[in-house]
Formats: structure tokens, sequence, C-alpha cells
């Protein structure tokens, strides 16, 4: 039987990943949180939570747990709060540079943590809760929700960034304050269970609609270079692969061999890897 989560306040170790230090900083804290679970994704399972702080004060928040069921190990959390980290670090990348164009684009993901609970070992994400109205954007195998410019300039803007060595996709949230996003990299390492690697990109490159944010952003076109008879042959394949993939799941997060979930399990070799990779991307920028 599964062990029931406590509902009155506990302490906990709290583990914030600094992408440029690229280290991870610990920090005591105490939570108080619900027994059960008020929403769930594909891969996890939400607790409401409150955070106390050290002057007292209270922070609504949310824990994250992976499902018992998913065939994942819990320390994808770290995974997955590495992720968000990494894409709000790009996310302040782009607010610079809509700043230094004059536009008044501006986004943000939610600061998150992997905590421990003191006496319960399961690592757990915690983050800010968010208020208003949940809108998915994309998700990581290239299909778009919605037509919103600046969640579909950010993931882009990241691509050309990062030197085309990855992706930030799979934009959701309230407003422009998103919240679990996945990273598709060329390598296939690090950032969780939904990096599809080269995949993951070709993917989201084949849907990207370049947008007039794109353009105002200075952003190469992914058809520049194209010519009239190369652009008819990627729509021609764009048209036949929609049509394959159109029994599907729209709005699914995919993990490598889905179907095979023993390749998705905590392994820390492809961790230490992620962490390499991350250094690699900072170091070019």
């Amino acid at each position: 039987m599964e062990k029931a989560f406590p509902v009155d306040e506990h302490p906990c170790t709290k583990y914030t990943f600094d992408c440029h230090s690229n280290n991870w900083e610990e920090h005591r804290s105490t939570l108080r949180l619900n027994r059960e679970p008020f929403g769930e994704g594909g891969m996890r399972l939400v607790y409401r939570a409150r955070e106390i702080l050290e002057d007292g004060s209270e922070v609504d928040a949310v824990v994250k747990r992976i499902k018992p069921t998913s065939g994942l190990k819990p320390e994808v959390n770290y995974h997955e709060a590495m992720t968000q980290m990494v894409a709000d670090s790009y996310a302040q990348e782009f607010n610079k540079a809509c700043h230094q164009a004059g536009l008044p684009h501006r986004l943000a993901f939610l600061p998150v943590s992997v905590v421990k609970i003191h006496g319960y070992e399961e690592p757990l994400c915690l983050e800010p809760f968010l208020t208003g109205d949940y809108v998915k954007h994309s998700d990581n195998a290239g299909r778009r929700e919605t037509e919103d410019e600046t969640a579909a300039a950010f993931s882009y803007f990241t691509y050309i960034l990062s030197g085309k060595l990855l992706v930030v996709c799979d934009i959701q949230g309230v407003g422009t304050f998103y919240t679990d996003p996945q990273i598709h990299t060329v390598h296939g390492e690090g950032f969780g269970a939904g990096n599809l690697g080269q995949e993951g990109i070709r993917r989201f490159l084949r849907t990207h609609r370049h947008n007039l944010l794109c353009e105002q952003l200075g952003l190469p076109s992914p058809d520049e270079g194209l010519s009239d008879e190369e652009l008819a042959q990627k729509f021609q394949a764009q048209e036949s692969e929609d049509a394959a993939l159109g029994s599907q799941d729209p709005m699914i997060t995919l993990v490598p061999g889905m179907g095979q979930l023993a390749d998705t399990t905590w392994r820390p070799e492809k961790y230490n890897a992620g962490l390499s990779a991350i250094t690699e991307l900072f170091l070019r920028r």
C-alpha cells in the first residue's frame, strides 16, 4: 500500500537548479500538503500545498508526483525541474531580445524545485500555484493547439539561440506564465522523459509557422534558402505525415519508445549527460 502524504506541517529539503553555476542549491523549507490530488497530467499527479516561509508567511503552491503506474522512477522529477529552470533561462533571454527590439512581449516559467519531505524519501516537484485559465499551446510531438504568436516565437527563438542544439516546446500555462515544458536536444540526452531528440526537433520545425514576432526579432525563416520546388516537396511531405498522424491523440506528451516504459526509467548516466549538455549550451551563449 502506498504511503499517504501528510496533511500537517512537515519540514523538507528543497533543491533548486541554477543554470549558470550548473549546481543544485539546497534550502530548508516547510510544507503543508493535501492528502488527495486535485488534478493529473500524462505522467504526474498534482496536489495542493502551501509553502511556509522563514518569516511565517505562506505561499500557495502545488506539488507534483510521478504516477506510480507511469513506469517512471520518481527521480525523473530532477529532470523535470531542471528542464523548467533551463526553459526559464531562455525566457529571460527572449525578454531581453524583445526589449532590445522595442517589443512589449514578455514571458516566464514558474520557478520549480525538487523537495524531499523529511521521513519520506520520494522526490517531488514544487512550484507556485497558478490561478486563471490554463491553456496548452503546443505539445512535444510538433502539434500546435493555438495560434498564439508569443508561444510559437519563443520556441523557435530557443532553437536559434541554442545554435540549433535544442528547442523548448510543450508550452502551456496561464497567460504568459508557463509551466511543464519539454526540451528536445540533438543528442537526446537529459531533460526528462519527453526529450525526443532530433526527431522531436524535426517534428517541431515541420509545424512551425514563422509569424510577425519571429520577423520582428530577426529570426531566420526555417525555409530560408529553399527553392520553390524544395518548398513544394516539403509541403507535400508534411501533408502526407499529417494524414498518417491524424488518428493519434493530438495533445499528449510523448516519451521515447512509448509502450516500452523501461526505456524511460531513471538513469544517472543520462542525468549527468544532461548536466554536461547544459554546461555546453551556456558556454556557447
